[in-house]
């Protein structure tokens, strides 16, 4: 999936695959950040992921905090999993967020100023985990898990649900909200 996110000049690729073995998680982010130097990518860990606006309310939120000075990390891609993880400490984040050396579902996630370049990346990142792609993973309910991780309450899904379709994308949009709402922190 690719997005053109206009009031950056950036582009945003996102992939998800299903069931992959990393040996070394922190090994494949150096080498997909040398094989895709001048972009911007991090792996996050879909089981704690609520759909496709948790991550692009991150990526925006991440890209705001910059602007303003208001950046944790010193990078974008740290960035994206900080404000993702609504935490303060990159090390939190990476708990949370961060994927694991084991077999796990992850989600990368691609920035870059040119078209070309992400859709490149994305390309080569398809070809590399063929078979594994799953379009729909992101958006699997995983309600009951990301309540917990973010500390959302039933109280406030109930209220969120009176204007979402479902429980579900209640708690999608209190996750975005929590993302959001770093900023302010």
């Amino acid at each position: 999936m690719m997005i053109e996110l206009k009031e950056y000049g950036l582009y945003l690729g996102i992939l998800t695959v299903r069931g992959i073995y990393l040996e070394d998680p922190e090994l494949l982010l150096r080498r997909l950040r040398e094989e895709f130097s001048g972009l911007n990518v991090q792996a996050l860990n879909v089981k704690n992921l609520a759909g496709f606006k948790h991550i692009l309310v991150s990526v925006l939120t991440a890209l705001e905090a910059i602007n303003h000075k208001l950046n944790i990390a010193k990078n974008l891609s740290m960035e994206v999993l900080v404000r993702a993880s609504v935490q303060r400490q990159i090390t939190e984040a990476i708990n949370i967020l961060g994927v694991k050396k084991d077999i796990c579902d992850v989600t990368f996630i691609v920035i870059g100023e040119k078209c070309e370049k992400v859709e490149d990346a994305l390309n080569a990142l398809i070809r590399r985990y063929d078979g594994h792609i799953d379009e729909h993973l992101l958006e699997e309910d995983r309600s009951s898990q990301i309540m917990e991780i973010y500390g959302i309450s039933e109280e406030e899904v109930k209220a969120e649900n009176e204007y979402s379709k479902g429980r579900w994308e209640a708690i999608k949009n209190l996750i975005a909200e929590k993302v959001a709402l770093t900023l302010t922190l």
